[in-house]
């Protein structure tokens, strides 16, 4: 009975520090996404930071679903605990 609750609380810390980084990779990627289309907007001078921009996008995209795949994981061990 012990066991599995240290492993459901580890668990959960686990969980709990994937989320953390997948609110981080969106907070990106909403930061990317708008300097990106600001940068679409006036062109001529901010073309460089919109193609930085577009590269952090597409990095915190990659990161929130390999992020996601280790929550969705995490849940089904959660689940599977007796």
């Amino acid at each position: 009975m012990e066991k599995i609750f240290l492993k459901k609380n580890r668990l959960d810390m686990e969980y709990k520090f994937e989320s953390q980084k997948a609110i981080v990779c969106l907070t990106f990627g909403t930061i990317a996404l708008l300097g990106f289309l600001g940068s679409m907007l006036l062109q001529q001078y901010y073309l460089i930071a919109g193609i930085m921009g577009f590269i952090v996008l597409s990095f915190s995209f990659i990161f929130y679903k390999i992020t996601k795949k280790k929550l969705d994981g995490i849940l089904i061990k959660i689940e599977n605990l007796k």
